[in-house]
């Protein structure tokens, strides 16, 4: 029977790995909690859209834009559950969660420690800004988009909006290969995670859909 697209997929604490290495003093019922409220905001905020209008946020929102909301949601949430990282309140700052009182007012435009947040809907090719030494999490998500020209699918028989996988490492910076912008471009340099990063993050993972494995 397919589910809903409307339905809360259950976060399983089968799913969680015991072992992994976190930094920081963060808790891995840290990052539960924050997988069950992004499960909760997106169920609660979908099942309202759907009732007035028919769609999902994710289909009225561009999948880039889906995604830095659902990665700041996600920054706040764990800033609220963690004691010992909180949210960097500079505007852009980097990283995105910072030791608590380790920057004066929690605030930093660009620190070396901390914890860099990542959202994607891909199992890999994920990119940051520079290349450089830090630890980031990676959150990826399913929400089985709708492509009106290839999907001919009702809105019934697609899957709900759910966390698969949750992977975090501190990398270095050769685990990055750097992009850089032609002339006169105004792009935003980006970098992007290399074999080594990617195998760095795969084997610290915090939690794992097996159905989602890669």
């Amino acid at each position: 029977m397919q589910k809903s697209l409307v339905d809360r997929v259950p976060i399983k604490s089968e799913y969680f790995n015991p072992n992994v290495v976190l930094p920081y003093g963060l808790l891995l019922a840290d990052v539960k909690a924050t997988l069950e409220n992004a499960h909760d905001f997106v169920f609660n905020l979908n099942q309202m859209l759907v009732n007035q209008l028919g769609l999902r946020i994710e289909d009225i929102l561009m999948p880039a834009t889906f995604s830095g909301m659902l990665s700041e949601f996600l920054v706040r949430q764990l800033s609220s559950h963690s004691k010992t990282l909180t949210r960097n309140l500079y505007h852009n700052g980097h990283p995105d969660l910072i030791p608590v009182g380790r920057y004066p007012g929690d605030t930093v435009q660009y620190g070396h420690d901390g914890v860099e947040v990542k959202t994607s809907r891909y199992a890999s090719g994920w990119q940051g800004h520079n290349p450089e030494k830090i630890w980031i999490i990676i959150f990826r998500y399913s929400n089985d988009p709708h492509k009106p020209e290839k999907d001919t699918r009702q809105l019934e028989q697609r899957l709900p909006f759910q966390m698969v996988e949750v992977l975090m490492a501190e990398l270095e910076k050769g685990d990055w290969s750097a992009q850089g912008r032609k002339s006169g471009s105004r792009r935003t340099p980006t970098a992007s995670i290399v074999a080594s990063g990617t195998v760095k993050l795969r084997a610290n993972w915090i939690y794992r859909n097996p159905a989602f494995a890669v």
